[in-house]
């Protein structure tokens, strides 16, 4: 451990104290400055979702670039418990055993990519950051995603509430399924449900039921499967999936 991270990790525990009640300390601390940031920050709602106020898209992009090299090396502290959880989660969804190549969208480091070839699928990942020599993820936008019509059989991301453009974004997602394909997402809690937006979300929806509804309402899906797949860390997750029409 570097002396930096002993420094933090002494002074957080003379601050909030240790055990459970340490911890539960720093989570309401945490929460609590991020309800100050949501309410004060430039983010507009319209009370079904809310959106972090960028001047231009090049902002959003930097921005949204600038998260790995804050978190990475949390990412490669948590990168076998990430696994196992992400191949808990892919083996439990009966739909995308069906499924033989998965692109995932802001995939980060890969570890969904990795728990994806463990499973046997042919997967790849984009990230506007990967960071270097990433063999499982390349750069990329997914809003504006190179590969052809109708060339995944699956598509999978964990993170909806860093899109800039929704309607963009889920226009891709269908060009890129064929009919029958499937789109997966794992969703965080809503505004309303008891999340907050922290510094890098960029869209955030109120509740949950809502912004699965306005998916579908985007692309005519389907939803096949809607299931809680548990607490990670402090944030509760829920998958749904959702089917192309067709054959």
């Amino acid at each position: 451990m570097s002396s930096k991270k002993v420094t933090r990790w002494i002074g957080n525990r003379l601050k909030y104290g240790i055990g459970d009640k340490g911890r539960e300390r720093k989570l309401a601390a945490k929460k609590e400055r991020r309800a100050k940031k949501f309410e004060s920050e430039r983010w507009s709602k319209d009370g079904e979702l809310a959106r972090r106020q960028y001047a231009n898209y090049d902002e959003y992009i930097e921005h949204q670039g600038a998260k790995l090299d804050q978190i990475v090396h949390r990412l490669r502290e948590t990168e076998q418990e990430d696994f196992d959880d992400f191949k808990d989660r892919f083996e439990q969804c009966q739909a995308l055993s069906q499924a033989r190549s998965v692109l995932c969208l802001g995939a980060r480091l890969g570890t969904e990519i990795a728990a994806m070839h463990a499973l046997g699928h042919f997967a790849v990942g984009i990230d506007l950051n990967p960071g270097d020599n990433n063999a499982y993820v390349l750069p990329g936008d997914f809003h504006a995603i190179v590969f052809p019509d109708a060339s995944v059989d699956a598509i999978y991301t964990n993170a909806m509430d860093h899109v800039f453009d929704l309607d963009k974004i889920m226009t891709e997602v269908s060009r890129l399924l064929p009919p029958g394909g499937l789109f997966i997402t794992d969703l965080i809690q809503g505004f309303d449900e008891g999340f907050t937006p922290g510094e890098f979300e960029a869209t955030h929806w109120a509740n949950t039921d809502d912004f699965i509804q306005k998916l579908s309402a985007l692309t005519g899906f389907k939803v096949i499967e809607d299931r809680m797949v548990g607490q990670r860390r402090s944030n509760t997750w829920r998958q749904v999936v959702f089917q192309k029409p067709g054959n």
